[in-house]
């Protein structure tokens, strides 16, 4: 199918991009017994295979070891086994209702996506050597890709349904816009924790016993040894040997990009549309010998240009419409056109001035020529380098050693890798090394570092945490529980505080002064808002305040909470502004609209699948859900 790009499509249009859907699913009325060995689940009769859920999983994995580096247990691995098989089974349904509506994906559907898609481009064109590495480095067939972006312009078939036939009643649009753009005022109380942990002393045994209770706490990190070899095309631009050659004949292939156009420089007169007439009147007054200058600066539409006489300046093709082009490029100097009209108007075109375009040297851009021969030779070399590599993973994913030998590149060893890693390790190889795959010793699949490097990695030892001795963590220990004292100190102070508002707003007490005589600091009422108008207040408040409830006129409603810190806050909202869709730029209210539609589309089309998926006859393999301790 990609050949037809490979060979030139044409021009190629959106980009579409196959993402997981994330359905809430229960084994309601799911047969769990399926035992076919290459099957995860089946979905009225549909199968999905084991790779497809292998693939699915080890990618929910590096996303997780991203959030969640070194914390990937064995109870968190078979959760998200779950909600891999759910979502998969989600889409296959999703899938099969898309083709029953008839909506239909044809081959050059297919190659027009993906050849829009950027990782697969080189500057504006599309690269099927580019296209091929990428799933090589992915460890996938190009065939399987592809029925991947059918499924996905399958179900964006069946989402943009919704998206279509979706609306909102103009009641419904002004009460979320309303809650949207509600405003709140409030004040607030920080109670500092600072003063108390410099006063709180921690006895010697509270430490000890505090240890004792918590020493799996402190241990200290998972630690790998790793093995590493990594291509890279910079490798094969040192090495690259181009003769004087190579750069004439690549010269002469491309002696079109080191020319440039010839450039016009002209004056025009911009009238309106309906003034032929005056235009006509202005070409006799040229002709009698009046000034195009004077004339430009008197009548011309184009106020910019006109203060300069009607001077537009060089221009090159392709910067104007073309009917003013091709007026402007018939004219001789000190010529001027007969009327020419465009979207703009009618224009009067004077030619002033012809640059002649001119022709780079070889000499000038000998440097540029041998950077493009030895990048383009590079990533020749680099693609069949990783094609290799993935050939030799695909019958060997244990001897890293005999790959490096049959590629030569050296192994580079990374000795006590943490997930803390202080070492230069790219982040890419530090996640996928803490994944639970590779800790048997497996060679990973390939790495995709950046659009030029690749990687391997093989894990050859494995160390699990050990305990800390008291004597190195005490001081930590000692810190720990003086803050969590001085939190609980500023959290009294806190409390006292609230507990006198209301007396104190009753007796018309000044609040800030009695805030700072508790102990806090005063921070004096301010606006925010839920769209992002924060006014200098850290947002942790500003979110706390919108839980409270409405105050009642002339009153307030009042709580505790934190900072991020934890030091603890009291918040006093005075005034709550609902919001009004009246008060909104026409812009900004026309984008709430589309993204409430879209809101709106996708409960209706989640809705739709979970009827869809209580339809459905699922049977799901136990290697799919099965533990993995």
């Amino acid at each position: 199918m990609l050949t037809n790009i490979r060979e030139g499509f044409g021009k190629l249009f959106a980009i579409l991009v196959l993402a997981l859907i994330a359905v809430t699913f229960v084994f309601f009325g799911v047969d769990l017994g399926l035992t076919t060995g290459t099957v995860a689940a089946r979905v009225n009769g549909d199968d999905i295979s084991l790779y497809e859920f292998d693939r699915a999983l080890r990618f929910r994995e590096q996303q997780l070891a991203v959030n969640n580096p070194g914390q990937i247990t064995n109870e968190l691995r078979n959760q998200i086994r779950g909600e891999v098989v759910n979502s998969l089974i989600s889409d296959r349904v999703a899938l099969q209702r898309s083709k029953e509506l008839g909506f239909m994906v044809t081959d050059d559907d297919v190659a027009i996506a993906i050849a829009n898609q950027e990782q697969f481009r080189l500057g504006n064109q599309f690269s099927f050597d580019i296209y091929q590495s990428r799933l090589i480095g992915e460890g996938i067939t190009t065939q399987y890709y592809e029925s991947l972006q059918s499924d996905a312009l399958y179900l964006n078939s069946l989402k943009n349904l919704f998206i279509d036939t979706s609306f909102l009643l103009p009641y419904e649009y002004n009460l979320i816009i309303g809650l949207m753009t509600e405003r709140r005022r409030f004040s607030y109380a920080v109670f500092p924790t600072d003063v108390h942990y410099n006063d709180t002393i921690i006895p010697e045994a509270s430490l000890r016993i505090y240890y004792d209770a918590n020493s799996q706490n402190y241990t200290t990190d998972v630690a790998l040894d790793i093995n590493l070899v990594e291509i890279s095309a910079d490798m094969f631009e040192e090495s690259m040997e181009v003769t004087e050659l190579d750069i004439v004949a690549y010269y002469e292939a491309n002696s079109d990009r080191f020319i440039s156009n010839e450039g016009r420089s002209a004056s025009h007169i911009l009238l309106p549309s309906s003034s032929t007439d005056l235009g006509q009147e202005l070409l006799n007054r040229l002709a009698n010998g009046e000034l195009f200058e004077d004339l430009a600066v008197e009548y011309s539409q184009d106020t910019l240009s006109a203060e300069q006489g009607g001077g537009l300046g060089f221009i090159s093709r392709g910067l104007f419409p073309i009917e003013f082009e091709e007026a402007l490029f018939s004219l001789e100097v000190g010529a001027v056109s007969n009327l020419v009209e465009t979207q703009f108007g009618i224009h009067i075109i004077k030619l002033d001035l012809i640059e002649e375009g001119s022709v780079q040297e070889l000499d000038e851009v000998r440097s540029i020529l041998l950077a493009e021969i030895q990048e383009g030779s590079a990533g020749t070399l680099f693609y069949e380098k990783a094609s290799q590599l993935a050939d030799l993973l695909y019958t060997n994913n244990a001897d890293l050693q005999s790959i490096a030998l049959a590629l030569k590149l050296p192994i580079r060893e990374v000795t006590n890798l943490t997930i803390n890693n202080d070492q230069q390790v790219d982040p890419l190889i530090l996640q996928n090394a803490f994944l639970p795959d590779l800790q048997d010793g497996v060679i990973s699949p390939i790495i995709e570092l950046d659009d030029n490097r690749l990687a391997v990695i093989q894990v050859v030892n494995f160390r699990d945490p050990e305990p800390l001795a008291f004597e190195i963590v005490e001081d930590q220990i000692r810190q720990q529980l003086a803050q969590s004292e001085a939190n609980r100190l500023a959290q009294i102070q806190a409390e006292a505080f609230l507990a006198e508002l209301q007396v104190a707003f009753d007796n018309q007490t000044d609040i800030p002064m009695l805030a700072q005589e508790s102990g806090a600091s005063w921070f004096e009422p301010r606006w925010v808002s839920r769209d992002g108008v924060l006014n200098d207040t850290p947002i942790e408040l500003a979110e706390s305040s919108f839980i409270l409830e409405k105050p009642s006129a002339g009153s307030f409603v009042a709580n505790i909470t934190q900072l991020q810190s934890g030091t603890p806050v009291v918040i006093i909202l005075n005034d709550v502004e609902f919001g009004s869709a009246d008060n909104l730029e026409p812009t900004i209210r026309q984008a709430y609209g589309y993204q409430l539609t879209e809101l709106i589309s996708a409960i209706e089309y989640e809705s739709y699948l979970q009827q869809a998926l209580s339809d459905a006859t699922v049977n799901i393999s136990d290697t799919a859900i099965a533990p993995v301790y």
